[in-house]
């Protein structure tokens, strides 16, 4: 028997009494649900939905700081999960209507009575229990298009789709061009592509769910709740692969870039509130041809060592490494655990890993040349990740230091070898941490100039802010919390603010032309959101402002 779900509830309304009286008249424990805050203004509510993460926001529609629409986008983009309801006048229904893409699961109009509101959030409590529900089933494998992805994406496809005597006399690129062309009329085969002309791009993220007791508890059965949270935004297909749920998502660059991390926020809330569990995800860069598949599952494989141990993360490759990829072969699985090692940043992992290489390397003599070679190869890849993240200058500090001159080996024991590759990467951990704090610095100095001087714009929004500064949203907001200690939106809505506080008092500006510069095209909205941000109207504040000086004149 499924457990019966409490939904926590977040209420938003500007008219004091209102909300009171709705936090008050609601038996919200009898219809399943938690009151857990409630809201005066916009821009309070989006910050209670970020601190409690609630299943449901109760709001009305006009409110102060962002209006009902925006707040229901911005509310998408960082709680993709959480339901909307809207409680408004009838004049705004029309209004509301612009907003059924962000997740709104009802409409109330004013006045309502008690009655009329226990029976809409009952109606509401239906929906939520049917989705959650729908999400914890299991699905039935699709062997034909699974069975050809596993291959593609795992695999890179071994099959040769090219007779030898074509390859021997094929110009340069050809074989590769047959190769996709082969490809694709498998795809359409299968039904993963419709047909020839379908050409979309590809991105793979790779998901493992956690919980603390047992550590990995990644199933095949988890395929199907992570597809149901995909349909609604991408074409996808799905499938279980030692111990992580692989997904090939299927759109557009566009779309891509409006819904990918949407997606992943969604992905990783609904585990914690339908399963109770942490999911870890990582997500590939884009690429056009299906022969590339295999490459982006190794892109998201390594953008998941990036993930924290013990909480839900999503980790985009693109935001720690910018340039253009560097195909990474098939490594042996320990230097790979050892790569894995030195990305998450722990140092008994690293030792551990470095002693069961080394051991490994002096079991026999046979296994000298092998050691050897994946010692090179961590190196390789040490120096890698190191010059993406911070150029020439931090490949020089490792060279500086002369652990392995001109990457030649002579090492007469065991413990002598360990030693010193415990210290380099210790020092190369140690440069990577610095250089990951300070791109995380200056990718926030370089949003708040940004802030600054796009502000006047009405639809600056996280996610247009994160497309100028080439990041994804979520890395962009998790950066201006940890280093400007706020969120976007506060910074946002106190430049806008402060800037119409100046206007108002040093230039004789039309208040309609001191809300255009400050990114409100509605004069008497911006007027509403003013006199609840500094408790003045604006015309107010200029009388009080003449009375002022004509004393000090006096």
């Amino acid at each position: 028997m499924q457990e019966k779900m409490t939904y926590t509830v977040v209420v938003a309304d500007d008219e004091d009494e209102l909300r009171e009286a709705l936090c008050r008249m609601v038996p919200w424990e009898e219809l399943g649900f938690r009151l857990v805050g409630d809201a005066s203004n916009g821009l309070d509510a989006l910050e209670l939905v970020e601190q409690l993460e609630p299943d449901l926001l109760l709001t009305d529609i006009r409110m102060p700081f962002i209006s009902g629409i925006d707040l229901a986008r911005q509310v998408r983009e960082i709680r993709p999960s959480m339901h909307i309801a809207f409680l408004s006048g009838f004049d705004d229904f029309e209004y509301a209507k612009q907003a059924i893409q962000y997740n709104i699961i009802s409409y109330m109009l004013k006045p309502i009575t008690r009655e009329g509101l226990i029976k809409e959030l009952t109606a509401i409590r239906e929906k939520m229990d049917a989705q959650f529900n729908a999400f914890r089933q299991q699905s039935q494998f699709r062997a034909n298009r699974e069975n050809f992805l596993m291959s593609l994406v795992l695999d890179d496809f071994p099959q040769d789709f090219v007779r030898r005597e074509e390859k021997s006399s094929a110009q340069p690129g050809a074989v590769e061009r047959r190769r996709e062309e082969a490809l694709r009329a498998l795809a359409v085969e299968c039904g993963l592509l419709e047909d020839e002309t379908d050409r979309p791009s590809y991105v793979v993220a790779a998901l493992c769910l956690t919980d603390q007791e047992s550590g990995n508890i990644t199933s095949p059965s988890m395929t199907h709740s992570m597809e149901m949270i995909a349909q609604k935004y991408f074409r996808h297909e799905g499938f279980y692969s030692q111990g992580k749920v692989v997904m090939v998502l299927l759109g557009n660059p566009s779309d891509f870039d409006e819904y990918l991390h949407i997606l992943a926020n969604e992905w990783l809330q609904m585990s914690e509130r339908a399963l109770h569990i942490c999911c870890h995800v990582g997500v590939s860069r884009q690429t056009q041809e299906l022969n590339q598949l295999h490459r982006a599952y190794r892109e998201a494989l390594e953008a998941m060592t990036f993930v924290e141990a013990g909480q839900s993360q999503v980790h985009f490759l693109s935001d720690t490494h910018p340039l253009t990829a560097v195909r990474v072969e098939n490594l042996n699985e320990q230097v790979n655990r050892l790569q894995e090692a030195f990305k998450s940043g722990s140092r008994e992992d690293m030792t551990r890993e470095i002693s069961a290489l080394v051991g490994t390397g002096f079991a026999s003599p046979q296994s000298k040349n092998w050691l050897d070679m994946a010692v090179l190869q961590l190196i390789s890849e040490i120096y890698r990740v190191l010059f993406l993240a911070g150029g020439g200058e931090a490949v020089t500090a490792l060279q500086d230091r002369g652990f392995f001159s001109g990457l030649t080996f002579h090492y007469r024991s065991s413990a002598e070898l360990q030693s010193t590759l415990e210290e380099f990467c210790f020092f190369a951990m140690d440069t990577l941490s610095g250089l990951q704090k300070k791109g995380g610095d200056l990718l926030c100095r370089q949003a708040l100039s940004a802030i600054d001087q796009h502000y006047k714009d009405e639809d600056l929004s996280l996610v247009s802010l994160s497309g100028m500064l080439n990041v994804s949203p979520n890395h962009l907001s998790a950066c201006i919390k940890k280093y400007a200690g706020e969120s976007f939106i506060n910074i946002l809505i106190r430049k806008r603010m402060e800037t119409a506080r100046e206007l108002l008092l040093t230039t004789p500006m039309k208040i309609m032309e001191v809300a255009q510069q400050c990114g409100y095209s509605d004069q008497h909205y911006f007027s509403y959101c003013f006199k609840k941000y500094c408790g003045i109207s604006p015309n107010m504040l200029r009388h009080q402002s003449r009375q002022e000086e004509e004393g000090k004149a006096q």
